[in-house]
């Protein structure tokens, strides 16, 4: 069966245009779609049809079975660009959102993008309704305005019902983190861009071996796991990653998963070393942005640098000073190889709350460096192991 795409941006020329269009085709390629081609048109978009009526024209005589578009689409652009070209039309959010629908695996996601989709598709089927309601052939959406009508009241209907479940999950999520933290348990989330490495780096900490493909969006639930570093328990999730110009339906129906982001104790912030300086920092901003837009602080980041291994000393040096204009040091990592990952590891035994560090002589337990133990030790009973412990070194104190 066929499923070519031709993909459609309208919009101003810029250096980033090449990137940001290579992107939306590996999109589409990731949603199942062989891209048959893309148009571009460069000024402003037409309120009617998107393309203008020259470009549409030339569109029409055009092989393809999907129409996709860059920009969010109005109602009133998909109905018209539905009639005049005969083909499905979407853009770039059903199009992340079909991805999501291909790869959720966790009834929460799966009813998350569920709500995302209902609530982009409303306002189209308000627009079929006031159509079919003025007597206007409606094509594409059924039969007529009693098909419609039920169809929106049944949408309405179903974003109650999956606000509702989706409100009960969210209070679960809020009552387990709640308890990780009365047991003294902090949490740490992998975050960044699609593709830059998270799950990857979450499958070298915690010894897992979750699902990596390389393309956008693999991941999709988030996954937890507890692991101890030298007697210190966090918790490591991994997350959802992020996308430039992600619409603000998915980041609203995201809302769970994109909270445990908001509410960890500590975010580690992966950025590609891998990419050229330009996506580097561009994909590094769009982070910066969205953990901006959730709450996230930057004294509550840890940014990593992912992939060192996959370039030479000259250009780490490059983006080492784009990752400084935002944060004053950062951690160099390799989750293929190994490189990295135990001072990441010492970092985070460190920066995480929920527990004071004991520096001991002699060394017994714990972290050692340089002939000394280091002992962390829950914030509940520190009272306890003060009481407990005097006489058990020669030297005891703590250091955080």
């Amino acid at each position: 069966m066929r499923n070519r795409a031709l993909l459609a941006y309208v919009g101003p020329k810029d250096r980033r245009l090449g990137r940001r269009l290579a992107e939306f085709e590996a999109l589409a390629e990731v949603a199942g779609y062989e891209v048959a081609g893309v148009v571009t048109q460069f000024g402003e978009r037409d309120s009617r049809f998107y393309l203008g009526r020259g470009k549409l024209d030339e569109v029409a005589g055009m092989d393809f079975d999907v129409f996709v578009a860059y920009h969010e689409l109005t109602p009133l652009q998909t109905y018209n660009l539905r009639r005049r070209l005969g083909v499905e039309v979407m853009d770039r959010v059903l199009l992340i959102l079909k991805i999501f629908e291909r790869r959720a695996g966790s009834i929460e996601s799966k009813l998350q993008i569920e709500l995302a989709a209902l609530r982009y598709r409303l306002p189209l089927v308000k627009e079929y309704l006031r159509r079919a309601k003025m007597g206007e052939q409606i094509g594409y959406m059924g039969a007529g305005e009693y098909a419609v009508d039920a169809y929106y009241r049944h949408m309405v209907s179903r974003i109650s019902y999956i606000k509702r479940r989706l409100d009960k999950m969210r209070e679960d999520r809020a009552r387990l983190m709640r308890r990780r933290r009365d047991f003294g348990v902090p949490e740490v989330v992998l975050t960044g861009y699609t593709s830059v490495g998270k799950t990857t780096l979450f499958n070298r900490l915690t010894a897992e071996h979750k699902y990596v493909d390389g393309r956008p969006f693999a991941t999709l639930d988030t996954y937890s796991r507890r692991i101890s570093l030298w007697g210190k328990e966090i918790v490591l999730t991994d997350t959802i990653g992020f996308i430039e110009d992600l619409p603000p339906v998915l980041i609203e129906s995201f809302y769970s998963t994109l909270q445990e982001v908001a509410d960890a104790d500590l975010v580690l912030l992966l950025a590609d070393a891998s990419d050229d300086e330009e996506e580097f920092a561009r994909e590094l901003q769009t982070s910066i942005d969205v953990l901006s837009t959730i709450g996230v602080h930057k004294e509550r980041v840890l940014p990593v640098l992912s992939k060192v291994d996959a370039v030479g000393l000259p250009e780490l040096v490059r983006k080492a000073a784009i990752l400084r204009k935002h944060f004053a040091f950062f951690a160099p990592v390799s989750a293929l190889t190994g490189f990295g990952v135990d001072t990441l590891k010492l970092l985070l035994f460190w920066k995480t709350p929920g527990y004071a560090i004991y520096e001991a002589r002699p060394p017994v337990g714990g972290l050692v460096l340089d002939g000394k133990s280091y002992l962390p030790v829950k914030i509940s009973e520190v009272k306890r192991f003060e009481s407990s412990s005097l006489n058990l070194y020669t030297e005891l104190r703590r250091v955080l």
